[in-house]
């Protein structure tokens, strides 16, 4: 019985939880890209049964205003899987098809890439810096003024929150280094389930994903466009800012470990940018684009390991020692 429920249904194998900027430098030049570091991505599948119409999904790196990244090499088993890219929003996801394996077969997906960064430091002169009016913004920036999941920045208690860190007279660098106070005040640093913004402010705690969300979310109730930032294991915010001549810029922020304000030692590789995706397939939007795999008909009643590069998880990110 069971192996017959398990030939006729579709089976999600994995669904991982996924988590783990353009410099503001005034009128001087940004950082340049600095080192270059292989990043491997992909996932190893091994079957018991025969299996047929396999599909694999995750983020890869992509090119950004603060990084580079270069496909280098491609080691696919077997030979008959496709590879192809999908672009969400900037963010790069790799799919890949597996038409059938045999049962005691093993696929491996493997990309290597080149990745370049540029560091996070802060702007050399960010009391000259601006908040772009929503008028001027494009289509793709005005998104992140909008509420997405677990974003909830309409919400009235989000709203009065902002309300209440007004600052008059102040200037834009110091009204959004006052969001950036009010979490690391309010939310204590803990390990756990992603829970949102509105749970962070109402509970008081939360790591690197429930500090990001609250802090995006005064951000957008404040009428600053900011969004999230993924590398593999971690997250944090970034918001928009605008120099004298009008020129726009993303400026990265670290909310753990509470590093200065617009820095951070954090260097490894971006691989999404966004919290509301639109994700071929699915109906509803997503906070992040996650690891998935699924199996149309596998016949076996031992069930199938899928092992991911790099694993799920989550952590801050760690000074460095000189």
């Amino acid at each position: 019985m069971a192996r017959n429920l398990l030939a006729s249904a579709l089976i999600l194998l994995l669904c991982t939880d996924f988590v783990a900027a353009q410099f503001g430098q005034g009128s001087t030049t940004a950082p340049s890209f600095v080192g270059g570091e292989t990043f491997e991505t992909g996932f190893t599948l091994e079957v018991a049964a025969d299996a047929s119409g396999i599909t694999a999904t995750f983020p890869v790196p992509a090119d950004w205003d603060d990084q580079k990244a270069e496909l280098v090499q491609k080691d696919v088993y077997p030979t008959n899987a496709s590879v192809r890219f999908i672009d969400l929003d900037g963010t790069k996801q790799a799919r890949v098809d597996i038409p059938r394996l045999a049962a005691g077969d093993t696929a491996k997906v493997l990309l290597r890439y080149q990745v370049d960064r540029k560091p996070i430091v802060p702007p050399s002169a960010p009391e000259t810096l601006l908040i772009p009016d929503s008028r001027q913004l494009s289509r793709d920036e005005r998104i992140f003024l909008l509420p997405s999941p677990s974003i909830e920045s309409r919400d009235a208690k989000i709203v009065d929150v902002v309300k209440s860190l007004e600052k008059t007279g102040a200037k834009p660098w110091q009204q959004v280094e006052a969001y950036y106070d009010f979490v690391h005040e309010n939310v204590a640093y803990e390990n756990g389930p992603m829970k949102g913004a509105l749970a962070a402010l109402n509970e008081g705690r939360g790591d690197c994903e429930e500090m990001t969300t609250l802090f995006v979310a005064l951000c957008r109730a404040g009428s600053v466009p900011a969004r999230t930032v993924w590398v593999p294991g971690h997250c944090y915010p970034e918001f928009l800012a605008q120099d004298a001549d009008g020129a726009k810029r993303w400026i990265p922020v670290e909310m753990t470990n509470k590093f200065p304000f617009g820095e951070s030692p954090e260097k490894r590789p971006i691989l999404q940018k966004g919290d509301n995706f639109r994700i071929p397939g699915s109906r509803k939007p997503q906070h992040y684009v996650k690891q998935e795999l699924s199996i149309r008909d596998y016949r076996g009643a031992t069930p199938p390991v899928v092992t991911w590069l790099p694993p799920p998880g989550k952590e801050p990110p760690q000074a460095i020692s000189n």
